[in-house]
């Protein structure tokens, strides 16, 4: 039999039936499952941002010590040799792996600070030693501490990303 017209077409009520309830679990089913797949979406860029901002934080924190202990050493160095300033050169390949890291993943700020902390060891092994007098004045002396630009801008980078994951999670 073939249909001519759709005045040849009929749907009797259990026919509609049927097909409302076929295509409204179609709907229901494609609405909860775009539900998931952006739930789930978001959920991953928070957990990858929280990643990176804790992986950015040991970096940062890694960094810091080594130029603490670095600076340390450049404080009580043996400059009898003026040709060796720096005692053993393999000294600084920690804080220059660090700086390289920093180099992949911070901002130019950041960058910007880490290099010129680098420069102030190298300065620092310059200068004469110091008393234990002098190395206490300039633990005190926030003036005189050359990793607290550098803390001070980490820290505010940290702060601006944690805005970011707490947006994500309000979604």
């Amino acid at each position: 039999m073939q249909m001519n017209s759709a005045k040849d077409l009929y749907l009797n009520p259990p026919t509609i039936t049927a097909l409302a309830a076929i295509f409204g679990s179609l709907i229901g089913g494609l609405t909860s499952s775009l539900g998931t797949w952006i739930t789930q979406r978001h959920q991953d860029r928070r957990e990858l941002l929280a990643r990176k901002l804790v992986l950015r934080e040991a970096l940062y924190s890694d960094f810091i010590s080594e130029s603490a202990r670095l600076l340390v050493d450049a404080s009580q160095h043996d400059a009898d040799d003026p040709k060796n300033l720096i005692g053993d050169p393999r000294n600084l390949i920690p804080v220059y792996a660090l700086l390289s890291r920093i180099r992949l993943s911070s901002s130019t700020r950041i960058l910007t600070t880490a290099e010129e902390v680098v420069r102030k060891i190298i300065n620092a092994y310059r200068e004469p030693n110091l008393t234990p007098q002098q190395i206490e004045l300039r633990a005190f002396n926030s003036g005189d501490d050359p990793l607290k630009n550098f803390s001070d801008v980490c820290r505010l980078e940290l702060e601006s990303v944690i805005p970011k994951c707490e947006s994500l999670r309000a979604r």
